[in-house]
């Protein structure tokens, strides 16, 4: 009789410290499996925070970024000059899913380090604000890219009048020409290797981002052709 009692204070015991191991497992399990989350949050967060800031536009791949206070759409390629690697930033103020601008014709540029010649008519721009900022910001463009940038103006005797250099379509026909004036419509027309930017209601911005997206576009798909 004593032996059994001995037995069952022993069963006790054990189912005791049993349930007492499983309370205590069970505890370790909800620390280590909250752990765990917390953990695949860190991770996931900011995969997840720039998945829906990525878009692809005509096959490039953009991310919305922060420049300061500032909201841009950031796209960067590669490229080589002479055995030289290059990498170029573009950064867009404007989401280019949205752009309205119209583009007639491909855009080429010459070979690198070539020369483009960039005609602005400053009656009509320097109306617009900020068209300063963003004729710089064409020439950044084409610099980074390494060409040559030559400014001048499209209305010869106001150029012949203030020492300027006169550029229009018919100046430089075998070199590519960028001539940005006032129209009726935010647009890009090629002819030959002149390009006239039109801007309506001072949409300079719109029309300088647009023109160099889409070359961006056209150098792209020209190079996947080949």
């Amino acid at each position: 009789m004593a032996q059994r009692k001995v037995r069952v204070k022993k069963a006790l015991e054990s189912n005791a410290a049993s349930k007492f191991n499983y309370s205590k497992n069970k505890e370790i399990y909800w620390i280590l499996g909250a752990m765990i989350v917390c953990i695949l949050v860190i991770l996931l967060i900011p995969l997840i925070s720039k998945a829906s800031n990525t878009f692809r536009y005509k096959g490039l791949t953009f991310t919305k970024e922060r420049f300061g206070e500032i909201p841009v759409f950031h796209y960067y390629y590669s490229f080589s000059n002479n055995g030289e690697n290059y990498q170029y930033n573009l950064f867009l103020r404007n989401d280019p899913r949205e752009s309205k601008v119209n583009v007639s014709g491909e855009i080429i540029y010459p070979p690198a380090t070539g020369t483009v010649y960039v005609s602005i008519n400053g009656e009509d721009m320097a109306k617009c604000k900020d068209s300063l900022r963003e004729i710089y910001s064409l020439a950044d463009f084409m610099q980074g890219n390494l060409y040559k940038v030559k400014s001048g103006y499209p209305n010869k005797n106001f150029s012949e009048q203030n020492n300027l250099t006169y550029i229009d379509c018919s100046t430089n026909p075998n070199d590519m020409v960028i001539l940005i004036k006032e129209g009726n419509e935010t647009k890009i027309e090629r002819n030959n290797k002149c390009y006239t930017v039109s801007v309506a209601n001072c949409q300079l911005l719109d029309a300088i981002e647009k023109f160099e997206v889409q070359s961006v576009i056209d150098a792209r798909n020209r190079a996947r052709s080949n």
